[in-house]
């Protein structure tokens, strides 16, 4: 399953078509080309982007169920997986220092699991923060990702966006030059998506 991080676009989509009383919602996601993961970092010279289109990393149309207990939504498929080599940039070296980095020869996939989402009480803007494992060379660790999420009918954008600390998986930052060049060890990960959404049941009456 190569969906990096649709599990929050389905939850995050719940709270504008469903935060009623049920409790269960089967849904169908259209992702859109807009979508993209982005990843970027800094070094005392330049500063450099990674990015991955949508249809890289998630289907372009998505089935699922998730469940709501009271604030929290949880969903039944959890685990992620994010293709290392997939990425692009500009910057060729800083792509082949971050491959590198991350050892994409030994471990050619991120992987990511949701625990759940915590939803706040407005549908749009700041919608809530999802609890996230992240794996990266076989390294865990918990963070949490506030989202953010617009809404026009049935069309939905939302964005994730969020700085984290490579050593937390015990990654070096790279340096080059006799140490004239050295990259930052914050690296900010963001995810923009855009998508149509609505109930199963409405969309097999609208095929």
């Amino acid at each position: 399953m190569n969906r990096f991080l649709s599990i929050l676009i389905i939850c995050l989509l719940i709270t504008v078509v469903a935060y009623s009383q049920s409790d269960s919602y089967p849904l169908v996601v259209d992702v859109k080309e807009k979508s993209m993961l982005t990843i970027q970092g800094k070094s005392n010279v330049i500063d450099f982007q990674f990015d991955q289109p949508g249809d890289k990393f998630i289907q372009k149309k998505i089935y699922i169920t998730a469940s709501r207990r009271g604030d929290r939504l949880y969903l039944s498929e959890r685990n992620l997986e994010i293709p290392v080599n997939k990425f692009m940039s500009d910057n060729k070296m800083a792509l082949r220092d971050f491959n590198k980095l991350v050892k994409s020869d030994k471990y050619p996939v991120m992987h990511i699991e949701l625990d759940h989402v915590k939803l706040n009480d407005e549908l749009t803007g700041d919608a809530g923060d999802a609890l996230i494992d992240v794996t990266i060379t076989g390294v865990t660790r918990r963070y949490t990702f506030p989202v953010k999420v617009g809404k026009n009918g049935n069309n939905l954008t939302f964005d994730v966006k969020k700085s984290i600390n490579i050593r937390d998986f015990n990654l070096t930052p790279p340096v080059h030059m006799m140490g004239m060049l050295k990259v930052d060890e914050w690296i900010t990960i963001n995810l923009f998506m855009e998508c149509d959404i609505m109930p199963i049941d409405q969309a097999s009456v609208i095929q």
